[in-house]
Formats: structure tokens, C-alpha cells, sequence
């Protein structure tokens, strides 16, 4: 019987008793985890902001031991690139992550600017992956909000339950916000790879029975600000 291999992969066989297994090594690949709406590549940012990038290295071998990886990402001329570690240890058939972070100049000018992440083992780079730093000095759109739990007029029961919602920004959303009956109860920075922000906050509502209000609140990192208030009942 012939066994093919996909191109660039290498394989080799290993006698233990009378069992043999093969291993097939192929090239790793890497992404560049920070996808800003879904459908089109990088992450936002204002002049001289640092912002988070996570690295996805893919380590595609079969049968294979785990392999040592190395991970480089470069940026424009101008352009600081900083990642804690740029090692990372996969065994065959398993992804992971490292974290790199980028800033821009403070007198950047408006503009998609590439970013690129290599991954290599034994000296040997894969094709490298690209995404942006999308610079923007102006914003005048508020975030949305959606996924609010409870909803208006809802009902929550039991002895906890959770309560939070979603919210997406135009470029970025920088702070998300959560009070009941206007007290403060929770809070998330979302300097983060998306740009998407959620937020959960588990509640006792054991004998909290009755009606109540909820406050969503969402900032941008222009300072434009979403709120939207329910009233909901817990039984």
C-alpha cells in the first residue's frame, strides 16, 4: 500500500515489538488572532496605544512527538513589538498561543498598518500570516449593546442567576459597565484581541424577590457612551 504525503511533509516509521507507528510532519502554521468585526482583519487603536495580539501556532503533525516552536512578529518602522515569551511547546495535532504586544508611534497618521507573525522550528519559518493595526484619531459612534440578561420586562429565578450583556463598538470598546437598582456592580476593562466586550455577573437573588432595574453601560476609547436601563422581576 503507498501512503502520500502532502507536500513539504515528511514521515517516518517506528518499530516498538511488533508495533510500528508513523510519523508525519508537516509545516506549522500561525494566525493572528484579533479579528476587529469578523469579517475583515486587525484590531483598532489611536495613536501611540498599545494593543494585544494572540498569536495562534498550530503545530500540524501526526503521530509525531511534541515540537519546539518559535514566534516573531514584526511592524512598521516606528512601530514597538513586545511578547513575554516567544517560545512555545506543542504536541502533534494541538494549537496554542502566545501574546504579543504592539504600539503605535504618537504622531501616526490614519491607516492600516501590517503586522506580521512568523512561526519556525529547527530554523526552518512557515509562511508568515498578516493582520493591522488600524490607526484612527476620530470617533463619534456609540457602542451598541445586545444580549442584556435579563431583558426589559424579564424575569430571573432561583437562588442565583446571572446577569450581563454584550457590546461591540465601530472600532473599539474600551470599558463595560453593570449596576442594579443603581449601585455598582460590575466592571470590565477590554483592551483585549476583539472587538467585542462582555460581561457576567453572577447575583444571589434568593431573597432579593421583587422588582428591580438593570443598567447596561458601554465606552468606547473615544469616550462615546452607550447605556440602556430594564426593569425585570425576580421571583
Amino acid at each position: 500500500m503507498t501512503t502520500l504525503l502532502a507536500v513539504g511533509a515528511t514521515s517516518a516509521a517506528f518499530a516498538s515489538g511488533n508495533k510500528k507507528s508513523a510519523c508525519t510532519q508537516s509545516p506549522p502554521r500561525a494566525s493572528i488572532d484579533n479579528t476587529w468585526a469578523w469579517a475583515s482583519p486587525g484590531s483598532w487603536g489611536m495613536p501611540g496605544q498599545q494593543l494585544t495580539y494572540a498569536i495562534d501556532v498550530f503545530n500540524d503533525d501526526v503521530g509525531c512527538g511534541s515540537s519546539s516552536f518559535v514566534v516573531s512578529m514584526s511592524a512598521p518602522g516606528g512601530f514597538s513589538v513586545s511578547m513575554p515569551t516567544s517560545a512555545i511547546t506543542l504536541s502533534s495535532a494541538s494549537t496554542g498561543y502566545v501574546w504579543a504586544y504592539v504600539t503605535s508611534p504618537a504622531t501616526t497618521a490614519d491607516g492600516d498598518y501590517p503586522i506580521t507573525a512568523t512561526v519556525a522550528r529547527d530554523g526552518t519559518s512557515s509562511p508568515s500570516t498578516t493582520s493591522y493595526y488600524k490607526v484612527y484619531s476620530s470617533d463619534t459612534v456609540a457602542p451598541s449593546l445586545y444580549w442584556g440578561n435579563p431583558p426589559d420586562g424579564g424575569t430571573l429565578s432561583g437562588r442565583t442567576a446571572y446577569v450581563g450583556f454584550a457590546s461591540s463598538d465601530d472600532h473599539a470598546v474600551s470599558q463595560v459597565d453593570l449596576s442594579v437598582d443603581g449601585v455598582s456592580k460590575a466592571s470590565k476593562l477590554c483592551d483585549s484581541v476583539s472587538y467585542e466586550c462582555q460581561l457576567s455577573y453572577k447575583w444571589s437573588i434568593g431573597r432579593v424577590h421583587g422588582q428591580h432595574t438593570a443598567t447596561y453601560k458601554s465606552t468606547d476609547w473615544m469616550g462615546n457612551v452607550a447605556t440602556q436601563t430594564v426593569t425585570f422581576t425576580v421571583n
